[in-house]
C-alpha cells in the first residue's frame, strides 16, 4: 500500500507523463517506437532525475528509470529497453541504484521504505535476428520465439514468474517488494490491462 501522497511531491506532479509517452525509444529519429500505446498516467522518471540534478556539479549524470507509476496503491519503477539485453543488463541495474538514491532522498524515506511499498518491472523486447556469426559461449542457449513460448508455458502452469536477468533474484526483497521481468507483450497482458480496466 502506497504510505506517500505522491501528488504532494511538486518534483513528481511537474513530470506527468504517460506509459506510452515514456516508452519511447526514439534513439532512430527517423524510427520512433513505443514499448506500449497506454495512455494510463505516469511519473516520467528520467523528468525526475534531470529535476533532481539542476543545479549540482555532477561529473557524471545518474542513470533513471523511464517511469513511476501507481496501480491499486501500488508504486512501480518501470524500465522499457530495446535490443540486446546481455549487452544492457549492467546498465538496467544501474538505472535501479540511482533511481532508488533518487527516490527516497526525494520523499526523505529509507530502503526499508521501498522493500515494503515498492516494485521494480523490466520490459524488454527481445532482437530474434539471427546472427550466423556469432558464437554461443557455453552458458548460452540460442534465443527463439518457441523457446520463450515453452519458458513461458511452463511458468504459467507452476505460477513463476520468469526471472530471466536475475533482477528479481538480485534486487526482491532487498530494495523491492516484487520484481518482474516481462517481455512488451506480457506487459500488455499482465499490466496494462489491468490498470485500464
Amino acid at each position: 500500500m502506497v504510505m506517500i501522497d505522491i501528488s504532494s511531491y511538486s518534483i513528481f506532479e511537474k513530470n506527468k507523463s504517460t506509459l506510452k509517452e515514456t516508452s519511447k525509444d526514439d534513439a532512430d529519429k527517423r524510427n520512433i517506437k513505443y514499448m506500449t500505446h497506454s495512455e494510463f498516467e505516469v511519473i516520467d522518471f528520467d523528468g525526475v532525475k534531470n529535476d533532481y540534478i539542476k543545479g549540482l556539479k555532477l561529473g557524471d549524470t545518474p542513470k533513471s528509470n523511464d517511469a513511476l507509476c501507481i496501480r491499486n496503491n501500488e508504486l512501480y519503477f518501470i524500465e522499457f529497453k530495446n535490443g540486446n539485453m546481455k549487452k544492457e543488463i549492467h546498465n538496467v541495474k544501474r538505472k535501479i541504484f540511482d533511481s532508488i538514491l533518487i527516490f527516497i532522498d526525494i520523499i526523505n524515506k529509507g530502503i526499508s521504505h521501498t522493500r515494503k511499498d515498492l516494485n521494480y518491472i523490466l520490459v524488454y523486447n527481445k532482437d530474434y535476428r539471427p546472427n550466423p556469426t556469432k558464437k554461443l559461449d557455453k552458458d548460452e542457449v540460442q534465443e527463439s520465439k518457441e523457446l520463450d513460448k515453452f519458458i513461458s508455458l511452463i511458468n504459467k502452469h507452476g505460477r513463476l514468474e520468469p526471472d530471466p536477468f536475475e533482477l528479481s533474484k538480485q534486487f526482491k526483497n532487498l530494495y523491492f517488494k516484487k520484481v518482474y521481468t516481462y517481455t512488451a507483450e506480457e506487459f500488455e497482458e499482465k499490466f496494462v490491462i489491468e490498470i485500464e480496466k
